[in-house]
């Protein structure tokens, strides 16, 4: 995983093995000081922390006090971080070998990890989609959150037609304001907020934003390669 010259960069290395590397960790709250944690960096990319903070901290025990690893974004808003989504790489530091603390984004611990985002394997991301109205020229937003905001999208992309009014459980009119160009960056994505699409943010076709019950060519020929 890494050299020797690597870990040698690194005080407080607790086991290298081939599999994984675990070191000491931890994450600054300037109103509540540290929180201690283990670091350990899979080779998979994977990273998990135990938290070290007290031997009863509830964020990492379950039934018959069974240890439960946190993602370090869990880990960064135990520690109180607001913005642990966005941030956690520069807020969750290491030792240096000459004791200082280095965030994990200015070392090579991060050079396997390929886990973005955490999330279940069937939990497909859907950012918010913009549509322009044929009267007033306006784009107006598709907050993208289930199936059935799916559908109120997917019909609305499909109809040329589409105006404002047309903007289900809204009161939207084109009298109304369009929003901001800085405000439209801002699309929902749980890996960056500003983030201009990839192929983990951006769907391009599964069971919640395709539908058997419409005849357009993208959802058919969708259900018939499922």
């Amino acid at each position: 995983m890494f050299t020797q010259e690597e870990l040698t960069s690194f005080l407080g290395v607790l086991q290298h093995t081939q599999e994984f590397v675990e070191l000491d960790c931890g994450c600054t709250n300037p109103r509540y000081g540290d929180t201690p944690g283990k670091l350990r960096v899979y080779v998979n990319g994977k990273i998990e922390i135990d938290c070290i903070c007290r031997d009863d901290c509830p964020r990492v025990l379950i039934d018959f006090y069974v240890a439960v690893n946190l993602s370090p974004i869990e880990f960064a808003k135990h520690a109180g971080k607001t913005n642990a989504h966005t941030n956690w790489k520069s807020q969750i530091w290491v030792f240096g070998h000459d004791g200082q603390k280095n965030a994990l984004w200015r070392t090579c611990l991060l050079k396997h990890h390929t886990e973005a985002f955490q999330r279940p394997l069937r939990q497909v991301i859907h950012r918010d989609e913009f549509k322009r109205c044929s009267r007033c020229n306006k784009e107006r937003r598709f907050s993208i959150r289930d199936k059935e905001a799916c559908r109120i999208y997917h019909n609305a992309l499909l109809d040329d037609n589409w105006k404002c009014s047309d903007m289900p459980n809204h009161s939207l009119t084109c009298n109304d304001a369009e929003e901001r160009e800085c405000r439209k960056v801002l699309r929902g994505c749980p890996r960056a907020s500003r983030c201009a699409g990839c192929e983990q943010c951006v769907c391009v076709g599964c069971d919640m934003c395709r539908f058997e019950d419409c005849d357009c060519r993208t959802c058919v020929e969708f259900i018939l390669n499922m």
